[in-house]
């Protein structure tokens, strides 16, 4: 059989139809991928005009939102108002929220693997969940119920959604429901980002105490300045300046002393959490009133750390009740704002907030400390296992938690003399 010239098939040809066919099937299947990822981005945005029906209300909520999208709620009563903020938080917010709390109870490594599980066991021996669930107990029965209408708003929030936070949806996880006494680890999220949950600087300072001359110590970490304002009592005086009667670094090479080298020192931290505020009083201003600037010193993120609304509701004396300033995504509360009577702001302080009080093991029992009234048990010693993601099907890891009158911080970096 023969054909004609010019017409017969050519493998040439037929690859090139191939090649023109899956060509087509990937243009078609990443436009219907597009499509698909653009309907569930498109379904996870909140909910910006319109009614919602929001179980658990004792009266109507309006909820206006300015031109930047800064939402205004106006309820009957405060719990209203904490259950209509948890419904905004929840869609707007719920992954950084999410992330807070899990950053306070050692749980990052429950939604993104084994890269958190270093971060979780360091914040797990101050069991802040367990904290957090005491002081939600603890609360009174109109703070309870506080927490309790906003948990229930974050959920409501939640499930309102069409589809869950696209963050989420990168993991491959569910989203887990909002339970009141996460709103108090959001809280100690900031503890564990503007404070030093190892008790670093704690240390030093006893390390300082022990190797320094006296003098030399209270010049360096001086209880006070002049331009402290105490709450009770004036300003301490500064401590002077050490002579080299005290300490003299010309003959640290012939008697280096008790002086701890700089090899044997951890390095310094990329930078030191802080905060400042200014405060003028009205008789210096033009208008009378006065002026309160607060600059807290956080990192730039995204979302920022803070939500801004304002609240308002009928007071008790008949007046109305309105606060705007910024909230913590997680908590119900305005933490920097005014209510136009007064204006409060927050800084971060390097204050005594915490004591490190130095054991010895009893070599003889793993789970005994000495004292000089003798041996005692560590109290609250657990051992748990926690799975890291996915839930499904991950790994799991175990640690043992124990505390004296507190958690057990770690073991001294520096042997004390």
């Amino acid at each position: 059989m023969t054909a004609r010239e010019g017409t017969a098939p050519t493998g040439r040809g037929s690859a090139a139809r191939i090649g023109g066919v899956v060509l087509a099937a990937l243009v078609l299947s990443g436009l219907t991928g597009g499509l698909w990822l653009r309907a569930r981005l498109r379904a996870s945005l909140p909910q910006l005009e319109g009614t919602r029906v929001l179980a658990g209300l004792r009266a109507s909520v309006r909820i206006e939102r300015d031109a930047l999208g800064v939402p205004t709620i106006q309820g009957g009563n405060r719990p209203d108002v904490a259950r209509a903020t948890g419904f905004l938080h929840g869609q707007d917010r719920f992954f950084q929220m999410d992330l807070l709390r899990r950053r306070a109870a050692g749980e990052l490594a429950e939604i993104v693997g084994r890269v958190a599980v270093k971060l979780d066991r360091e914040i797990r021996v101050h069991r802040f969940r367990s904290v957090a669930e005491r002081v939600v107990g603890a609360g009174s029965p109109e703070e309870r119920a506080l927490v309790q209408a906003y948990a229930e708003g974050v959920n409501a929030g939640l499930a309102a959604l069409g589809g869950k936070p696209f963050e989420y949806l990168a993991l491959g996880v569910n989203p887990a429901p909002w339970r009141p006494e996460d709103s108090v680890l959001a809280a100690l999220a900031m503890f564990a980002t503007l404070q030093d949950p190892k008790g670093g600087r704690e240390s030093d300072l006893g390390l300082m105490h022990d190797l320094l001359p006296a003098p030399v110590f209270e010049f360096l970490a001086p209880r006070g300045t002049e331009c402290d304002t105490p709450d009770v009592g004036g300003a301490l005086p500064a401590a002077p300046l050490p002579g080299p009667e005290a300490l003299d670094l010309r003959n640290r090479g012939r008697d280096p002393g008790r002086l701890p080298s700089e090899a044997a020192r951890d390095p310094e931290p990329d930078h030191q959490p802080g905060s400042n505020n200014w405060a003028v009083a009205g008789r210096l201003t033009a208008h009378g009133g006065a002026l309160l600037a607060n600059d807290m010193h956080l990192g730039i993120a995204v979302p920022n750390t803070w939500y801004r609304v304002t609240l308002s509701w009928p007071g008790s004396d008949g007046d109305t009740n309105r606060i705007t300033g910024v909230t913590l995504p997680g908590t119900p509360a305005v933490v920097v704002g005014s209510n136009t009577h007064v204006a409060w702001g927050f800084t971060n302080t390097e204050g005594d907030w915490s004591d490190l009080v130095e054991i010895e093991a009893d070599p003889r029992d793993k789970d005994t400390y000495l004292t000089p009234g003798g041996p005692r048990k560590l109290r609250g010693r657990r051992r748990r296992r926690w799975r890291w993601f996915p839930p499904s099907g991950g790994r799991s890891w175990t640690m043992t938690t124990a505390g004296a009158h507190a958690p057990c911080a770690g073991w001294p970096t520096t042997s004390r003399p």
